[in-house]
């Protein structure tokens, strides 16, 4: 009788956690790094790539790295990721990624502050000249405080991916811009990989980005939660333990 039980029991989870992990995703981003020169009175351009397919400076390709190298006001960099939308439906969504790195690439502090994000029309190509490309739309900021390395972060663009798909876009490009205006003395950075668009908040549960509160859990879970609650009571009802 245990043994049925466990079984019902890993099924009613399985059958309620099941659909939350398969809608999840929408499609995988292309992620990359775009600097400027040095020098504050160059950060309006970018100039270089510090990751890229290519293997730029000998960095690992598909991250992220956002702040500064080489001193406070030497070159700015941006993280950049680009989403093909073929076969991608409007609906909830949210540009999900991970702390892979509190530093830069290039052995930067970590950099603690604000990280504005926004978005421009994407041609799921590595483009030095995304780095300033024309932005079509604000998500948003998060603090990088209380974060650690493999912490997931979730932004909601519901309505830019929405405006995208209405304008017949095919491809959509996310950028994050460390903001000036809570940068540190000397050279931080931070740097973010596995990129992608999710249906659901996949914020890590605990701290969220910046020390506030996470996601809370889908409802999903919650009833897989209560289900697995219901069978342990009537175990106990019928004498039964599942210890």
């Amino acid at each position: 009788m245990k043994s049925k039980l466990f079984t019902c029991m890993a099924m009613a989870l399985a059958l309620v956690l099941g659909p939350v992990s398969q809608a999840a995703l929408l499609t995988n981003g292309f992620t990359f790094s775009s600097a400027s020169g040095s020098g504050t009175a160059n950060w309006a351009t970018g100039t270089h790539l510090h990751s890229s397919t290519g293997g730029a400076f000998g960095n690992p390709a598909g991250k992220a790295e956002v702040g500064t190298f080489s001193s406070a006001t030497g070159e700015q960099v941006r993280g950049l990721s680009e989403y093909n939308l073929a076969g991608v439906a409007a609906g909830p969504a949210f540009v999900t990624f991970n702390v892979f790195r509190l530093g830069g690439l290039f052995g930067q502090a970590n950099y603690v502050g604000n990280i504005k994000v926004d978005t421009y029309l994407g041609n799921n190509a590595e483009d030095i000249s995304d780095y300033q490309a024309a932005s079509t739309g604000t998500i948003g900021s998060f603090s990088t405080a209380g974060l650690a390395v493999g912490n997931t972060v979730s932004l909601d663009i519901t309505s830019l991916l929405a405006a995208a798909l209405s304008a017949g876009n095919t491809s959509l490009g996310i950028r994050l811009v460390f903001d000036s205006a809570t940068t540190p003395t000397g050279a931080n950075a931070i740097t973010f990989d596995t990129f992608s668009l999710t249906s659901t908040n996949n914020s890590t549960a605990g701290p969220g980005p910046g020390g506030g509160p996470g996601a809370p859990l889908p409802s999903a879970v919650w009833s897989a939660l209560f289900s697995l609650a219901a069978l342990g009571t009537v175990a106990k009802l019928r004498g039964m333990s599942i210890a």
